[in-house]
């Protein structure tokens, strides 16, 4: 067996976890994992299908590494690249177009066709107009490690629902459903029983809450798993991390992920419908055990109860339930009147140190915040800041967590003079 389908297998055996092999990790191997079928590992996962007219591309890779991921492909065939489909339109999956549509040019051929939901221009036309942000944030999420693309392009065939593209003698279903974005497809391939599922599976939790991202819908994604499901699948490539082969396991995999986002989704509307405000529906939920114990839906990216907030979001609106919040005062004078209270901003950074020593890292967070935030000049604050961040990320499971208090550890011992304490593993 080559390298790809070892890994697969160990990790569906957990004698490979993905902690020792996170599902956002590049490999930077491609292999052909069925009949004119080739899946390539990267930081998002890209998929070549060859036809006689020519190469289907499913995603792209981020713009990062764009230049190994194209070596990659004509590694595996030379022949021109027909048609690209996107699964969705973030970044880390569509980046490496431009240098697709360069190569393009170059050759003096037309330039793939790209396919892709109607969703995806509105995605893009975001992209463009919050560019300061949404650089900030891949850079966060990815560690740098996606780049940003210099030129986004547009899909130039749209589908809403459904759409058949046939590239030859080969036909791909592309099927829409709304998950982690708004524009989300899967794709089927029919004639090889290949199912590319984009970021509805991702070897982890789903990502359903990310907080640095816009609306997730988590009961249509549970939906849109169902159906993928019942596609007759043999081959599961993932948005991210290791295929799946069997039918059976494809069908365990992905019926367990809907089950997991269902009770994660029922839970939350319930305390919503009980009268809940967004603090208790995020502290009471609590995502099934029995589930979350199985090696792909460890919370390795995302955490239960970033989805318990896009439940609320996409019912209930910003307001969080509590009054005070709905006009609050800013949150600098809310800390300086916290910090006068306790007898200044010295007592909070005290609290806090004293707060962390006994692992009670929230109310330490907490804490630190109000002192941070009361004197922001201090390099006391900063130093005692650094240190409650860089444990916090230490104990935190989910990429996303790690990444934002370390990123507040980084940004509180560069403001200190001092270097950054030790954090444990890095994802």
């Amino acid at each position: 067996m080559a390298a790809i389908k070892e890994t697969a297998e160990l990790l569906w055996r957990g004698e490979l976890t993905t902690r020792q092999q996170h599902p956002f990790t590049a490999t930077g191997e491609l292999e052909e994992i069925a009949p004119n079928v080739a899946f390539g590992r990267w930081l998002a996962n890209f998929v070549v299908c060859k036809t006689n007219e020519g190469l289907v591309l499913i995603d792209t890779g981020a713009c990062a590494r764009q230049e190994q991921m194209l070596t990659l492909v004509r590694a595996y065939s030379t022949a021109r690249i027909h048609t690209v489909i996107y699964t969705h339109g973030h970044l880390d999956h569509t980046g490496a177009m431009a240098h697709i549509a360069a190569e393009a040019a170059h050759n003096r051929v037309a330039r793939p066709r790209v396919v892709g939901h109607r969703g995806i221009t509105g995605r893009f036309d975001r992209y463009k107009r919050a560019a300061g942000y949404n650089r900030r944030a891949d850079d966060l999420i990815f560690g740098g490690a996606a780049g940003w693309p210099a030129d986004l392009v547009y899909p130039d065939t749209y589908f809403d629902h459904q759409l058949n593209v046939a590239a030859g003698a080969e036909k791909f279903q592309c099927h829409h459903a709304r998950g982690e974005t708004d524009d989300h497809c899967w794709v089927y391939i029919p004639s090889a029983k290949v199912l590319c599922t984009g970021d509805f599976f991702i070897w982890a939790a789903p990502a359903a809450g990310n907080p640095l991202r816009s609306q997730s819908y988590v009961r249509d994604w549970a939906e849109a798993l169902r159906a993928m499901a019942k596609s007759g699948a043999e081959v599961l490539l993932p948005g991210h991390g290791s295929p799946i082969f069997g039918a059976i396991r494809i069908r365990q995999a992905l019926n367990d992920t809907a089950e997991y986002l269902t009770q994660v989704h029922d839970q939350a509307l319930a305390l919503i419908n009980r009268g809940a405000v967004l603090d208790e529906v995020i502290h009471d939920l609590k995502p099934p055990a029995a589930l979350a114990e199985k090696p792909y839906l460890a919370p390795l990216f995302d955490d239960p109860q970033f989805a318990a907030r896009s439940v609320w979001r996409v019912n209930c609106g910003w307001y969080d339930g509590v009054p005070a919040h709905l006009k609050p005062a800013p949150h600098a004078d809310q800390a300086r009147e916290i910090a006068e209270l306790a007898g200044g901003y010295e007592r909070l950074v005290q609290r806090a140190l004293t707060r962390m020593e006994e692992g009670k890292m929230t109310l330490s967070c907490h804490l630190i915040e109000w002192a941070a935030a009361a004197a922001p000049d201090q390099t006391q604050v900063h130093a005692a800041r650094a240190r409650i961040y860089a444990r916090r990320a230490e104990q935190s499971e989910s990429t996303l967590s790690w990444r934002i208090f370390i990123a507040a550890a980084q940004e509180s011992a560069a403001r200190a003079g001092m270097p950054l304490p030790a954090a444990g593993r890095e994802f």
